[in-house]
């Protein structure tokens, strides 16, 4: 098979028409040319993929330039990064309209901004009105503001103002005290820091659930057992008392009113105070806004689990889902059998429902209102088992801004690709698949600050490469040294414009989706005793590293992946052409480790496998359904698929038979290959990750040459089959055909 499709190349190669062939009238059907992947750079072997059939393509519309090249070389400030100024007085300037015009002079698009920190933060005054007043000067300029919406970080507390004078609203968490015996004598356990009130508890002896009696005396919580071995399970609502990053409240992003107490104090005191505010402003900078079921300031000797929690979740879980999670509580914290991984994944899911609802749909809604969109990013994207502790479903939450995003802290390419590109891509596939062009890219510089400064420049632009490949198309810039330096300013605003030039309003034709498996991370995480985000169990951190195994795996066979959640996967339409979610038809399903899931998911992975669509299966079968009474129905369905799971994830990758229609062939590993439509013009997004330069040969069936957008130089030229990309940078390749 290899010596055949190396003969098939070398044919194709040949038949290759010159470039000028393009231009001119052809008589001839196009010659075949056949793909090829990438190499090894250790090694001068070659080897080749196989193309999936196209479309017929229109050469009057395909050859049509994606830019000009005066708008590809010099871009527009909308796709050109924002610059992050939490003083905006400190812009060099006299005036508001002098400081407004310098973010331009250091080749940004605009800023994202607030009024000053102070003592009068969102209070009417001078403060407030200066700020309106940089914000009116910079509208008039056409200058691009986005509205930070925080007295420093995380989002929520509007400089304390969420809470005061609303205790009611302040986070809690449900903190689990288990202690075991064998008598009915008083026992005692020490209240938990921040303790506000003994919410519930009970006694597991013998098989049954008995009721306990709880009282509250000199710091102790005082119960007694029974004469028969017990373990007492006691579970307080707690204040989170640990200390904030810079306020010293928070508020319970769960509870609408607090949420609505957010919106009030903040955006409804801007929207008062800027003039033409919804022209003015063009979104909102979220930062991070969480629960605090866990987090990364914690002290070291806690030995507590903890939950997200607010006063009236019983109720609401149970008119969800029909039954009293109270006498279960301890399954929420741990417990393998089915029954344990059933009512975690309804708890996160509940969990889930309330943020995405109560938080970033209430504050779109008035975003949205209000001429305006929410953006900014959660805290720690990059992996499933933060998701759950810190907002329940991350792709439900970030469907529910109007751009989502995500931050780049490790600003480096290789720690870019092993640490944060899933994070970017649960990003981007949130808002693709709603039809949002905007993802937004938070450059901040924190993680190995010394390193990244020796060579600064070419790090940050290696490490957009693949943020931008990975979906992310607008810049926020905490990058101090782009902020403050002109030269460097203009160079990062150059190459991150260029390709979000090339991307916004481009769809992407990524073909592989990747099932998000949140409701097995729920049945496999436990809360940890330390109530530290960094503690999840080791199921859980498999699950993550299997997710993230396969996700470079796509890209290594020269593939993109988008993730989809189940309401996704079961809104889509299925026939054998694939799963068809929006703008999408995914050809390959790939469902990594679903220990539980929907019915609804799994018959849609039936319907698919049914049509003859590719469903890949890893490590284990669905053996948990969601819903307790689809049981028998999703184990028969799991049982008839059997023979697609992969027990590794090697073989997971080799069952994908499709190929990219673009061939790449260089002896560099790897030039990932993303494809794209833009106004019925089909261009490719190459990305390449090696340490060296390289020559690249593309092929395309039909094609007689290609069009390259460089967006390092700027350039934009036209080869017949062979250019080169830069170390870690990216190129766009548009393929041009005979015009008849």
């Amino acid at each position: 098979m290899k010596i055949t499709r190396l003969l098939a190349f070398t044919l194709c190669v040949l038949l290759l028409l010159p470039l000028a062939a393009c231009k001119q009238p052809s008589d001839d059907p196009a010659e075949s040319t056949e793909p090829v992947g990438t190499t090894d750079e250790s090694t001068e072997s070659e080897t080749e993929t196989e193309a999936e059939t196209e479309p017929p393509i229109d050469p009057a519309v395909q050859n049509q330039p994606l830019i000009t090249e005066q708008a590809f070389t010099d871009p527009a400030r909308e796709y050109r990064a924002l610059k992050i100024e939490h003083n905006f007085n400190g812009l060099p300037g006299a005036t508001p309209a002098e400081k407004a015009a310098s973010l331009i002079e250091y080749g940004f698009g605009g800023a994202a901004c607030n009024m000053v920190w102070d003592a009068n933060y969102l209070q009417q005054g001078q403060s407030l009105d200066d700020f309106a007043a940089f914000v009116d000067a910079a509208h008039k300029q056409n200058v691009r503001i986005w509205l930070y919406d925080e007295y420093g970080y995380p989002s929520g507390s509007a400089g304390n103002l969420t809470v005061k004078d609303h205790p009611e609203y302040a986070a809690v968490r449900l903190v689990q005290h288990t202690m075991s015996g064998g008598d009915s004598d008083e026992r005692s356990l020490n209240l938990p820091d921040g303790f506000v009130s003994v919410e519930h508890a009970y006694l597991l002896s013998e098989g049954q659930t008995l009721p306990l009696e709880v009282s509250v005396q000199d710091g102790k919580m005082i119960f007694c057992g029974v004469d028969a071995p017990w373990t007492a399970y006691v579970y307080c609502a707690a204040n989170y008392c640990y200390g904030f990053e810079w306020n010293n409240s928070y508020p319970n992003i769960l509870n609408r009113d607090a949420v609505a107490r957010f919106i009030a104090v903040t955006f409804d005191t801007y929207e008062s105070a800027i003039p033409d505010f919804a022209g003015a402003v063009e979104a909102i900078f979220d930062d991070e806004a969480q629960l605090l079921a866990a987090h990364h300031l914690m002290p070291a000797n806690l030995r507590n689990p903890v939950l997200p929690y607010d006063y009236d979740i019983f109720e609401t879980f149970q008119a969800k889902y029909g039954y009293d999670l109270r006498p279960l509580l301890h399954l929420v914290y741990s417990g393998e059998d089915a029954r344990a991984q059933r009512v975690r994944a309804h708890f996160y899911a509940h969990v889930g429902d309330l943020v995405a609802e109560n938080f970033f749909g209430q504050v779109q809604a008035w975003a949205q209102a209000h001429g305006t969109q929410l953006s900014g990013h959660l805290l720690l994207e990059e992996q499933m088992q933060y998701h759950l502790p810190v907002y329940g479903n991350y792709i439900q939450s970030s469907k529910n801004m109007g751009y989502s995003g995500f931050d780049v802290l490790n600003v480096r390419p290789e720690p870019y690709l092993d640490e944060t590109s899933t994070g970017g891509k649960y990003a981007s596939s949130a808002a693709w698949l709603t039809g949002k062009e905007r993802v937004m890219i938070e450059i901040a510089p924190a993680a190995n600050p010394d390193e990244f400064a020796t060579n600064h420049l070419d790090y940050a632009l290696g490490a957009m490469t693949f943020a931008y490949f990975d979906g992310g198309n607008q810049v926020t810039s905490y990058y101090g040294q782009a902020n403050n330096d002109k030269e460097t300013g203009k160079a990062f605003n150059e190459y991150v414009g260029r390709m979000g030039a090339m991307t916004v309003g481009a769809q992407s034709l990524a073909s592989v989706a990747i099932y998000y498996s949140i409701d097995a991370m729920a049945a496999a995480y436990e809360a940890p005793k330390t109530q530290q985000l960094y503690d999840a169990p080791d199921a859980a951190r498999d699950l993550d590293k299997l997710v993230t195994r396969l996700a470079t795996g796509v890209r290594k066979e020269g593939l993109d992946y988008v993730f989809v959640d189940d309401a996704s996967l079961q809104s889509g339409t299925v026939s054998a052409k694939g799963l068809t979610v929006g703008n999408f038809t995914f050809t390959t399903v790939i469902v990594p480790r679903a220990t539980i899931m929907d019915l609804a998911s799994m018959r849609v992975l039936d319907a698919l496998i049914e049509a003859g669509v590719n469903v890949i299966f890893v490590e284990q079968m669905p053996s948990v359904a969601f819903l307790e009474a689809d049981q028998a129905e999703l184990e028969a369905l799991s049982q008839k698929h059997a023979s697609l799971l992969k027990a590794k994830y090697s073989d997971a990758i080799s069952a994908i038979t499709e190929a990219s229609a673009l061939g790449v062939k260089s002896v560099r590993k790897y030039v990932y290959v993303s494809p794209y439509e833009k106004n019925g013009v089909k261009f490719f997004f190459l990305a390449l990750d090696s340490k060296k330069d390289a020559e690249i040969t593309l092929s395309y069936e039909g094609a007689c040459g290609f069009r390259i957008y460089d967006p390092l130089t700027g350039e934009i030229t036209e080869v017949e089959s062979t250019t080169t990309i830069k170390s870690f940078r990216a190129l766009f390749v548009q393929p041009l055909f005979p015009e008849q």
